[in-house]
């Protein structure tokens, strides 16, 4: 080989070497280029987890991996993800990315199309959580009934009784034996015979319904109840103790009593409602992951999710006539009660 193409073999790498590397070294710093507007653009990425995982992934109508993925340097703009598994409802929601951030959507649940339940009991007379109930909590709502049936409204969580004082109307906690005797909220309530008492699950967050279907969440700083909404006929608190689920017969909101650190980000004491339906809503429980809600319109039994981005995605999961529905968190099942068609 000559000194010329040798010099010439030289040049061309030495050619290749400087226009590759600038682009690459763009590429690890999480630039790409923008060919809509001609221009150097800062990219974003995208992480998708599912349950169950090892779902399918589409970005934008293409098949992409499989849950769960991250997907790097995506220019800054809306992507159409649809995940799909078979035997299961998809799931589908438009998502923004956006510079220097990873856009995650970590709560994917996929509803099983036909899901398969086991008879446990026929002719049932009971609830499903007197059903479940062994013999010694049974005993202790013996005791806490004997201690507190003079209250006009009263809860046992765990060992402890939380009560509505019948001379002050305001909400008192005691022992099973009553040897205990502590009062939570400094103001009374509206004076009504009887209240529902709704205690989180670490027992430091309260809610109470009137009679007349009014809501009150207790102030934690101010020891107060407050009055937060009108016509709600149930509720309940998170198993993580960090969002409150109330519901009318038309709508379901969500309360964030804490701050949700996971995208979509929640501020505490923000309320979002999350569906509105023209038909009856009989019932509303929070899912176990605390990012969805199971609810019953009609002979149906529906689960959807909290994750307002673009839309809420929504599947129906039962089937069944006038189904009462209840989760044990104890064992991890999933139970409803329902007439016979």
């Amino acid at each position: 080989m000559t000194r010329n193409k040798r010099r010439l073999i030289f040049y061309l790498f030495v050619l290749i070497f400087l226009i590759s590397v600038p682009p690459t070294i763009l590429y690890t710093a999480g630039y790409s280029f923008d060919w809509k507007n001609w221009r150097l653009a800062k990219t974003g990425g995208l992480y998708i987890k599912s349950t169950p995982n090892q779902a399918q992934i589409f970005i934008d109508g293409e098949k992409e991996r499989r849950t769960p993925s991250l997907f790097s340097h995506l220019a800054p703009r809306a992507y159409n993800v649809k995940i799909e598994m078979e035997g299961y409802h998809s799931w589908e929601k438009n998502l923004n990315i956006s510079p220097k951030l990873v856009t995650e959507a970590r709560s994917v649940l996929l509803i099983p199309t036909n899901p398969q339940a086991e008879l446990l009991s026929q002719n049932a007379t009971t609830t499903i959580k007197d059903f479940l109930e062994n013999s010694g909590n049974k005993k202790k709502q013996g005791q806490a009934l004997n201690a507190a049936s003079s209250t006009p409204g009263w809860i046992l969580k765990d060992n402890e009784i939380f009560y509505i004082s019948e001379e002050n109307r305001n909400l008192y906690r005691s022992n099973l034996n009553g040897s205990l005797k502590e009062q939570i909220s400094k103001n009374p309530l509206p004076e009504h015979s009887s209240y529902e008492i709704i205690a989180s699950n670490d027992r430091n967050k309260f809610a109470v319904i009137t009679p007349q279907k009014e809501l009150f969440l207790l102030n934690d700083e101010m020891k107060i109840l407050e009055s937060i909404a009108s016509g709600i006929i149930g509720a309940e608190f998170s198993n993580d103790n960090k969002r409150l689920l109330f519901f009318s017969e038309s709508e379901i909101w969500v309360l964030y009593a804490e701050e949700i650190m996971l995208q979509p980000y929640k501020k505490p004491g923000e309320k979002e409602m999350i569906t509105r339906f023209a038909q009856k809503i009989e019932q509303a429980i929070f899912y176990p992951d605390n990012d969805h809600i199971c609810f019953v319109i009609e002979n149906k039994i529906k689960i959807i999710e909290l994750d307002g981005r673009d839309r809420r995605n929504i599947a129906d999961f039962i089937t069944a006539k006038s189904p009462q529905i209840y989760y044990d968190f104890g064992n991890e099942n999933f139970y409803y009660l329902s007439e016979n068609f």
